[in-house]
């Protein structure tokens, strides 16, 4: 499908992404794709895979899709356009040219590296065209001859001095105050009166520009050469081409190099600031080899969009990607309990409680009666049987069996060797330190003014786990103290048992409140039939802190 001015929009899961985080981001972003024309979709992760996801997008031969680890906006974020910009060495018509071309402001001037030396803003031409009024004079401001014939559009007929540096006279006088006003070096600016150019050339004036293209005869081009003086004709007449001398000063009189300059990864926030102080109303975009990329101006300020983003499998700031809070939050495709993530303008917000968000994203399909991709259908098919545990724990529902048992048939597997493959496969913890352990799919909720942190490990043999056990509950009080949180819990969910042993750190007495039970061990609980952690877990810790409150 041709997409043509369309607009990215990412669709990315929660942080310590598990299977159906990233199975329903990618399964969604290629549904949207097929069914918006206008703008494409983008899957995302908000962290690493683990060995459970790299088996199921493997297996369906699915590329990881890129990483986005903050949604802050940075200046990459901006639609630069390439830069007007001019050498170095360019003379002031050459930048003035451009500024009338595009309508633009400042010309950045570059080095042969393609890196800016400094900015032409309009404003100091100006000035410098008010300072001038009234005298001409290159002795400042040398010229090339080249280049001062290329601006006057003139013929060089004679060459003496390769660089122009005289002062300028028009002459417009009578033949004997002209001569009397010229000394060694000076420039003449004369239209059609020979006879006292030919007198002039005895003075060894540094130029004659001969105005209004006019007849020279060979005889004074000859002279001229002979004594080695610099004769240009050109078609403008005296007075336009006095003003067009200034033009033809080399641009970097005019330079500034009081410019901000900003690199592509600096915060938009940051940005701003120096954009709204800048004298310039603008800075230099460059990369990180100091070459220029773009250029922004406040006007780009007032146009700028940030990042739109659809989030798929939760729904709290606190699990979102770094940054979302200064993202465009278009939809929200869920299956857990309602968080904080609000919006400045209404959004489509689909949560339901279901097993899966996979099983969500395969429905969408049915519904519209699009056929799912097989690779599609895999890592659905995949992630509901992570999320479910094999339709085992107490978020399954029927229509989780019902979209199971659709793509295994669609796809001619047996869902339930797929599933212990998926189990089998999520071994990776064994090789994590303890910090890593409990990070790997760890979430946070915010109940009331209580901060709890929740990982689940899934297996059906934690030894390697036991091994580093005092190891995992030192980081545990570390990241308590750190995060302050109420209670930091890592649940060792076995789906062949049914059962969640608990380690805690902080005030466990909510879990013997939650669950009316005592402790197996210091720390450790032992929760039958407790496998979910968004429904049979969390939900329970919450009622007893509300609960708790209320009395």
């Amino acid at each position: 499908m041709d997409k043509r001015g369309e607009e990215k929009i990412y669709v990315i899961g929660h942080k310590n992404p598990d299977s159906d985080s990233i199975c329903s981001a990618i399964g969604y972003a290629d549904y949207k794709n097929k069914i918006d024309k206008y703008n494409i979709y983008i899957p995302a992760k908000a962290g690493n895979l683990n060995s459970e996801t790299r088996f199921i997008l493997k297996k369906f031969n699915i590329k990881e899709p890129e990483t986005i680890e903050n949604l802050k906006p940075t200046v990459s974020d901006f639609n630069l356009n390439s830069p007007v910009v001019s050498s170095d060495e360019s003379s002031l018509k050459e930048v003035v040219d451009l500024m009338k071309k595009y309508e633009i402001r400042l010309v950045p001037l570059l080095n042969r590296e393609g890196k800016p030396i400094g900015i032409v803003p309009q404003s100091a031409i100006a000035r410098g065209f008010v300072e001038r009024i009234g005298r001409i004079d290159l002795r400042e401001t040398p010229v090339e001859v080249n280049t001062l014939s290329t601006v006057l559009k003139g013929k060089i007929l004679s060459i003496g001095k390769k660089i122009i540096d005289g002062k300028v006279y028009i002459g417009a006088n009578s033949k004997e105050r002209i001569i009397k006003k010229i000394k060694k070096g000076d420039i003449l600016l004369i239209g059609d009166r020979l006879d006292i150019v030919s007198e002039i050339l005895d003075k060894e004036p540094g130029a004659i520009i001969l105005t209004g293209s006019p007849y020279v005869p060979l005889n004074l081009i000859k002279n001229a050469s002979e004594k080695k003086i610099t004769l240009i004709s050109t078609p403008f007449d005296t007075y336009s081409t006095s003003k067009m001398i200034d033009l033809s000063i080399p641009a970097k009189k005019y330079m500034r190099t009081d410019f901000e300059k900003v690199f592509l990864y600096d915060p938009v926030e940051e940005v701003k600031e120096k954009i709204l102080h800048s004298r310039y109303r603008g800075v230099l975009v460059i990369d990180f080899s100091g070459r220029l990329v773009g250029i922004l101006t406040r006007t780009d300020l007032i146009n700028f969009k940030r990042k739109k983003v659809i989030l798929v499998d939760h729904n709290e700031f606190s699990q979102a990607v770094e940054g979302i809070e200064e993202a465009d939050i278009i939809e929200v495709i869920d299956h857990h309990r309602i968080g904080d993530v609000s919006t400045l303008k209404p959004i489509l917000f689909h949560v339901e409680p279901i097993g899966s968000t996979s099983t969500l994203v395969a429905e969408f399909y049915l519904k519209r009666k699009i056929k799912i991709p097989e690779n599609i259908a895999g890592i659905l098919l995949g992630g509901i049987l992570s999320d479910t545990m094999n339709l085992t724990i107490s978020t399954t529902t029927k229509r989780d069996r019902r979209i199971v048992k659709y793509l295994s048939n669609l796809l001619k597997i047996n869902s339930d060797n797929f599933a212990k493959e998926i189990i089998e496969a999520n071994n990776d913890f064994r090789k994590l330190n303890a910090d890593e352990i409990i990070k790997r799919d760890f979430k946070i909720f915010t109940i009331g003014n209580s901060k709890i942190g929740v990982g689940q490990i899934i297996s059906g043999d934690f030894a390697p786990l036991y091994a580093k056990k005092n190891e995992i509950f030192k980081e545990m009080k570390l990241l308590k103290e750190k995060g302050e949180f109420a209670i930091i819990c890592l649940m060792l969910s076995n789906p062949f048992r049914g059962f969640s042993e608990i380690w805690t750190w902080g005030d466990k007495e909510i879990i013997k409140k939650a669950f009316l039970v005592e402790e197996k061990e210091e720390n450790v609980f032992i929760l039958n039939g407790v496998l979910s952690r968004k429904k049979d877990f969390i939900v329970k810790i919450g009622e007893t802190i509300i609960d708790g409150r209320k009395k």
